[in-house]
């Protein structure tokens, strides 16, 4: 970002720690869309992604006096609302419990490369294959794979053993690979 648009962020910042609603809502509207995208990551739809994305914001502005201006705002707003998609997931009757999942760990031989039907799916089809997950499996996928998190932290923050997210991790990629190999079928 340029020293100007940081410069416009942090005045929108500190006008929205005074409570001023213009502010808030220039935030919002500059912040929507990187941030749908980190709650699409951990949302089963649309509308649930929507439903994250403003507790997520009304999270991000009843907490803005904790935001240190030392550090990355956008990289604080997308810690609060993964925080704002898990709390949301638990909220609405996320159990993380072992269920009849699929064994996924012999995929058959299909003659299809795995390497190159990747790089030949969109992004769209990648996240919406993501999607697809069951919500366990989704949920670890993302907090280890696209935001870094490790199997320590999502234990904790999922209420999980380690071991457990380390299997879900697995299975997700497993699912991935059999759906990405059977959508590259001819």
């Amino acid at each position: 970002m340029s020293e100007r648009e940081n410069a416009k962020i942090a005045r929108w910042i500190e006008e929205s720690r005074q409570g001023r609603p213009r502010a808030q809502h220039k935030l919002f509207r500059h912040f929507y869309s990187p941030m749908f995208v980190v709650c699409m990551r951990y949302a089963g739809s649309t509308e649930e992604a929507e439903d994250m994305l403003n507790e997520g914001f009304l999270k991000v502005f009843s907490n803005l006096d904790k935001y240190e201006d030392t550090g990355s705002f956008s990289a604080w707003m997308r810690k609060v609302m993964t925080n704002a998609a898990l709390d949301y997931r638990r909220k609405y009757a996320m159990k993380f419990e072992t269920t009849e999942l699929e064994q996924l760990t012999n995929t058959p031989e299909t003659g299809v490369d795995y390497n190159q039907a990747i790089a030949q799916m969109s992004a769209d089809e990648l996240v919406g294959l993501i999607q697809q997950l069951p919500p366990t499996m989704r949920t670890v996928f993302n907090m280890y794979v696209v935001e870094g998190y490790s199997h320590t932290e999502i234990a904790e923050q999922l209420g999980i053993t380690e071991s457990t997210s380390g299997w879900h991790l697995n299975a997700a990629r497993n699912r991935l690979k059999k759906e990405i190999l059977e959508l590259n079928r001819v």
